[in-house]
Order: structure tokens, then C-alpha cells, then sequence
């Protein structure tokens, strides 16, 4: 499998566990939308860490920890449309 799809695959199914484990209620306090996206990252996070060590083991682990951080959270962020509330 190619990376890029695998990246692509992982997301959309760590997103959709991470919904069922977490998020299949109805959410309403910001501090709940906060912790479920906090989870939801961590999970995508993890995911993320292994397939880049697995498909590229060249790559350093603190390199594939921080960019795996920072697309984990920028996606789980574009999820939650938290960005259409920011200012």
C-alpha cells in the first residue's frame, strides 16, 4: 500500500473508532468537545507513529512523532469545525 493512502486510511478509521468510543453521544460543554478531540488525537497520534515507523524506518522517531502530531491534531481539528470558530 502506498503511504499517502495509508495515512489517508488510518484518519478516516481512527476517526471513525474514535467517534464510536467517544464521541457517539451528543457533546456539549466545551471542556467535552476539548477531551474528545485530546483523545481522538492521541489515538490518531499513536496510529500515525507506527505506520511511519513501519513504511519509512529510516526516519527518525522524533521526526515521525512530531509531524504525525501536528497532522493528528490539525485533522482532528478540521473535524470538529473548531477552526470555523476560531477568530
Amino acid at each position: 500500500m502506498n503511504f499517502g493512502i495509508g495515512v489517508v486510511f488510518i484518519t478516516l478509521g481512527s476517526m471513525f473508532v474514535t467517534w464510536l468510543m467517544f464521541g457517539a453521544r451528543k457533546v456539549e460543554s466545551r471542556k467535552e468537545k476539548f477531551l474528545y478531540w485530546l483523545k481522538s488525537t492521541a489515538f490518531l497520534w499513536v496510529a500515525l507513529i507506527l505506520w511511519v515507523s513501519y513504511m519509512e524506518p529510516n526516519i527518525s522517531l522524533a521526526i515521525s512523532a512530531g509531524v504525525s502530531l501536528v497532522f493528528s491534531a490539525l485533522a482532528n481539528l478540521l473535524r470538529s469545525q473548531w477552526v470555523f470558530m476560531l477568530p
